[in-house]
């Protein structure tokens, strides 16, 4: 079915007025000042006993070199070939947060001693390996840093205040993910900018920006998260009067392009606004106008198709990974499009995209 056609549905949806399942934290209280605060640190959840397996932790190498299926057809090696290249695989840093992320999700849904400590050992075990801070063999290899950045820190701030980590663990933690997404900063620093293409500017910069925020919490690390909140700013400026981001708008991946961006801006501006600086209403409040405009592209991507003059990559039915973002700013401003779209979908175990819960199906340049 054409995705304009579910436009209906979405909108009886909206009218019935039915709650969103997505599970966003609830707004924080005003926090003590000189910490940066996350979302869930304004939640606490009660430490029960309840049983995790956490399973063997693996580690990863410092170099991530394979990008593609390591399984294909193609590869005519041995399964100990291929367990030798999984710690440097793209499949293997999935496996990695993947695992991180459950079982930070887990804590906060059963208050798991279990879990928390198996998110914080995993972390901590990447940490002292070292992992994904040495050769990055492509842009792929770059995007992959970027999931597993986000993962981590997000996983972390889920089970921080439960308070767990040793010193030890939580300096060595906190200071490698710091290390690490400065790293990617000035990758993308010293990537290709020019009028058209801009990739510090555009959804590449942002979703480097949403890692920043998070671990600029996670660390209390103030430079960093001022760098995260001053990436969108200039984003915001940048938002057309059709609800486009011009370094995001060209080509087939128009549409997914912008749809990361204006994921990773509500994500800064959440982290911003529990940390009392109020970034929704920046620039007149333009994020407002990129996330509805999105939202409509999510149904039908023919506005980005005109005005990039391109056919648009985009799945073919409403996929989680497209909107479950949007739950924390629908608590907030609420959006008949938003609403139904996150009613379409059902529960969700994400509301912040750490982890990347999303599969854009190949695109993003």
């Amino acid at each position: 079915m054409h995705r304009l056609l579910r436009l209906l549905p979405l909108a009886a949806l909206a009218l019935a007025g039915c709650q969103h399942p997505a599970p966003a934290p609830p707004l924080a209280p005003t926090l003590a000042s000189g910490q940066l605060h996350s979302p869930w640190d304004a939640t606490p959840v009660a430490l029960t006993d309840a049983p995790y397996d956490c399973g063997p932790i693996p580690h990863l190498s410092p170099d991530l070199t394979v990008t593609d299926d390591i399984d294909a057809p193609k590869r005519h090696v041995s399964e100990d070939v291929k367990a030798a290249v999984y710690a440097e695989s793209s499949a293997g840093v999935q496996d990695f947060y993947g695992r991180t992320v459950h079982a930070s999700d887990a804590f906060r849904a059963t208050g798991s001693r279990a879990a928390a400590q198996c998110t914080i050992a995993m972390i901590a075990t990447a940490a002292a390996d070292q992992a994904l801070t040495g050769y990055m063999s492509s842009k792929y290899a770059w995007y992959e840093q970027n999931y597993a950045l986000r993962a981590w820190a997000i996983a972390y701030l889920k089970v921080r205040p439960a308070n767990l980590a040793s010193p030890d663990q939580a300096t060595n933690i906190t200071r490698y993910l710091d290390t690490l997404v400065r790293q990617e900063r000035s990758h993308w620093e010293h990537s290709k900018c020019n009028s058209e293409i801009c990739y510090i500017k555009g959804h590449r910069g942002m979703q480097t920006a949403m890692a920043a925020a998070a671990i600029g919490v996670a660390a209390n690390d103030q430079s960093l998260f001022h760098w995260a909140t001053s990436q969108y700013r200039s984003a915001a400026g940048e938002i057309n009067g059709r609800g486009m981001l011009h370094y995001d708008s060209l080509g087939h991946d128009a549409f997914i392009c912008n749809l990361q961006s204006a994921a990773s801006m509500v994500q800064i501006a959440e982290f911003a606004e529990i940390n009392g600086e109020p970034l929704y209403g920046y620039d007149n409040g333009s994020i407002h106008l990129l996330v509805h405009t999105v939202a409509l592209g999510i149904v039908s991507p023919q506005p980005y198709a005109a005005y990039a003059h391109a056919s648009q990559d985009a799945p073919k039915t409403v996929e989680p990974w497209e909107i479950a973002w949007a739950s924390v700013y629908n608590r907030r401003f609420p959006d008949p499009v938003v609403t139904g779209l996150l009613n379409q979908i059902g529960p969700v175990p994400v509301d912040m995209w750490g982890g990347d819960p999303w599969n854009p199906e190949g695109s993003g340049n």
